[in-house]
């Protein structure tokens, strides 16, 4: 009777440890995947941040970690992450890219490329796709480049639209606008310069700091150069008209990139 006792306990104790055990792993497998959603969390802010300040989508991850004001990113990357950016794709609208980050659990056998290839919300792949979602059962971030397109062009403009009411300002103090280069030669018609150069400044934007001046107009960094580093253009038509001129980085569905362009022109008054 005793021994029988002894084993009936023993599978029962037994019993326990394993449901105990069970719950554990069940709580580990938990925690281990709500901190791979954090990380990923945290790796999107970043990205989002290196997009905003770089207005491009870093390569990889580990392009992204060896950028300078990200190195802290290399704590947050690990074995079940997948990233990846599209080559370009077009629409009726834009071109643009597609930038895809997931985490998924690799136990469950899916490779980068056979999830990159699945669409959980159309047909095809993220890179060939005209709307691509992730997985249901993961955790993913998408990013097109085209989602700030209007946001960046508006925000350039208004920008622009600033140094042109210097200018004006200026027409209005003198009779005329700017009309000579750094060296004070005079600017003939339809001449193009940027105008960091007419204010002196042989730098680049990443680099640009202060304030300059060009024939009593005070300008700064972002007068100088548009949203996206690429300097400022001024073309100087006559003593009358000027036209600023910002190339981006961005083109629509036809491949013709898109400038935006403030015209002055008092040629009527």
């Amino acid at each position: 009777m005793y021994p029988a006792f002894i084993i009936a306990v023993g599978i029962w104790m037994a019993a326990i440890l394993d449901g105990i055990v069970a719950q554990n792993r069940d709580l580990a497998q938990m925690y281990e995947s709500r901190l791979k959603q954090l990380q990923l969390v945290q790796l999107a802010e970043n990205l989002e941040q290196y997009i905003r300040e770089r207005g491009a989508t870093p390569a990889s991850v580990a392009a992204l970690s060896a950028s300078a004001g990200f190195e802290h990113t290399r704590a947050l990357a690990d074995n079940w992450q997948g990233y990846a950016v599209s080559p370009t794709l077009t629409d009726s609208v834009w071109q643009y890219s597609r930038m895809v980050l997931f985490s998924n659990d690799p136990k469950g056998g899916t490779t980068v490329a056979a999830y990159l290839a699945a669409n959980a919300c159309g047909s095809g792949g993220y890179d060939t796709a005209s709307s691509w979602c992730g997985a249901k059962s993961s955790q993913w971030y998408r990013r097109e480049t085209k989602e700030r397109y209007t946001e960046q062009l508006s925000t350039q403009r208004a920008r622009m639209n600033r140094l042109a009411q210097k200018l004006a300002d200026y027409y209005s103090n003198n009779g005329k606008y700017p009309d000579q280069n750094a060296a004070a030669v005079a600017l003939t018609a339809d001449s193009i310069q940027s105008f960091a150069s007419l204010a002196g400044y042989a730098g680049s934007a990443g680099a640009c700091g202060g304030t300059y001046a060009h024939m009593g107009v005070l300008v700064d960094c972002a007068d100088m150069f548009d949203l996206w580093g690429g300097p400022v253009g001024y073309q100087f038509v006559s003593s009358k008209g000027v036209v600023l001129i910002a190339e981006s980085p961005i083109f629509n569905s036809s491949g013709s990139r898109v400038v935006v362009a403030v015209d002055l022109d008092n040629s009527q008054l």
